[in-house]
């Protein structure tokens, strides 16, 4: 099939730089070569780099990640990217020992080994756990004899848990674990929309005979854990997906102040002008979409500020290992609900990736704040490195070592709370969507907020605004969902 030469390019303008929208951007300009049709593609960014929340820096000779540090490997997608940008080689794994373990009672007590979600797969190493009591172990074993609960229901994490596994489990365990992935608050997470695939054992006839009856995995390649990352830091990514754009695709210090209709086209406004496009992604966090597109439709405006989003930060300390009256062993603690304490939860990111660590280094990455806990998070970046420099000391016996250096990172009403409701909060996006065909939400916002969730729904996106389907049948287009 040959090009046209009087074929005008598709104008495609994206909202917002964070791995969403690089990833569309991307995959726009492949189908443009695939396809053999045109494509003129700007991605907009209001703040001064790319990457949104994917952010490395080198801290005293240590790769620190202030945003996440790794990705999942069971969810394929961001695994393909790697491969795809040729950084492969460029993978470390998880060190072997994954030891994780739940502060409660101001102990740190190890979790069962064969702990997955939330169910235990081995007997002995849960019977002899002190991380519960006897009742609870009980009550957790007599878990695949509750009935599963209404079809239709939207229920919290914390109520799905007390019905399944009893109160216990939900403070020890569930909510520390789980409801630490969103930041979130157990009690208004919802399972059906943060962790469906909790429903889906509970069909199975339980959590536990769930997991022991799935299809097995096959045996785990030799290099590859369940977690991984990049040697020199996740914004190595950033990096090869900028570098895959040409030039001058991306403009940084660009926010889109409104969105306007013309014709069956957009017109997008930014403080340096006006673009026209045939269609608009927007990969923005759904408050900066609703400020952009007040003016196109207050509904929708409205529906978009009705996900609620919490305050996190992250306080990455670097000590002297011969400071040290021991060196934490492990990935990292979490932390059990009433515990007392400012961390919710800590890596311990030297063991967990000794790669990217100098030799004589501990490196500890700790979390504060969440929904219902803002404000821990939204004080001074002093004061937050503070407390924490406090409570490790406390919580890991360090006898007052002081850190050789230190970076604190605030994240400001920056992670999409999935609450009870959120999926009816969708339902009313996508029917607003059906009164403007080619304006595309994609992100995390939506549905997923993993690395791997990020880069399926930015592909999806470009596929749909790509496809004039998505928007001449005036079809809701959430990409973050298809």
């Amino acid at each position: 099939m040959r090009q046209r030469r009087d074929e005008a390019p598709r104008k495609i303008v994206v909202l917002g730089a964070g791995i969403t929208g690089l990833v569309a951007a991307r995959e726009l300009l492949r189908l443009s070569q695939k396809n053999r049709r045109p494509v003129d593609v700007v991605v907009l960014e209001a703040s001064a780099r790319l990457g949104g929340k994917v952010r490395t820096e080198t801290v005293d000779g240590a790769v620190v990640e202030t945003g996440p540090d790794s990705f999942v490997t069971l969810k394929p997608e961001m695994l393909d990217l790697v491969k795809e940008l040729g950084l492969d080689s460029e993978l470390i794994a998880t060190a072997p020992d994954a030891t994780v373990s739940v502060l409660k009672d101001g102990r740190l007590l190890p979790m069962p080994a064969g702990m997955q979600l939330v169910s235990p797969t081995r007997l002995l190493p849960f019977a002899f756990s002190p991380l519960f009591s006897w009742r609870a172990k009980l009550r957790m074993a007599l878990e695949p004899l509750v009935p599963p609960g209404p079809a239709d229901a939207d229920e919290s994490l914390a109520d799905f848990t007390r019905r399944r596994l009893g109160a216990e489990a939900l403070d020890s365990l569930v909510a520390p674990m789980l409801a630490g992935i969103f930041a979130g608050d157990a009690e208004k997470l919802s399972v059906r929309s943060a962790f469906p695939q909790l429903l889906e054992l509970e069909k199975r006839g339980g959590l536990a005979r769930g997991l022991w009856t799935r299809t097995p995995k096959r045996a785990r390649r030799a290099g590859f854990s369940t977690f991984m990352t990049l040697k020199c830091g996740l914004s190595r990514l950033i990096d090869e997906l900028a570098r895959a754009l040409p030039p001058g695709t991306a403009r940084l210090d660009c926010p889109a102040t409104a969105l306007c209709r013309r014709g069956d086209g957009w017109l997008v406004v930014t403080p340096r002008g006006t673009l026209e496009a045939d269609a608009v992604i927007a990969a923005l966090p759904a408050p900066a979409l609703a400020d952009a597109a007040e003016g196109l439709d207050p509904e929708l405006a409205l529906r978009l500020r009705e996900i609620p989003f919490a305050s996190t930060a992250t306080v990455s300390l670097i000590y002297d290992a011969a400071s040290l009256p021991q060196p934490p062993r492990g990935f990292g603690f979490l932390t059990a609900r009433g515990a007392g304490t400012t961390l919710t939860a800590a890596t311990f990111a030297s063991s967990k990736f000794p790669a990217r660590s100098p030799a004589g280094k501990v490196v500890i990455r700790a979390f504060v704040g969440g929904a219902g806990r803002d404000a821990e998070a939204e004080a001074g970046a002093a004061r937050i490195e503070a407390r924490v420099r406090k409570d490790l000391d406390r919580v890991l016996s360090l006898r007052g070592a002081q850190p050789s250096a230190g970076l604190t990172t605030r994240w400001l009403k920056a992670n999409p709370q999935y609450d009870v409701g959120h999926a009816r909060r969708l339902e009313r996006l996508a029917s607003c969507l059906k009164s403007h065909p080619g304006l595309i939400l994609a992100g995390s916002s939506y549905g997923g907020v993993g690395l791997p969730d990020c880069v399926r729904s930015g592909r999806r996106a470009a596929e749909l605004a790509w496809s004039d389907r998505s928007w001449r049948k005036h079809d809701a287009a959430m990409a973050a969902l298809a």
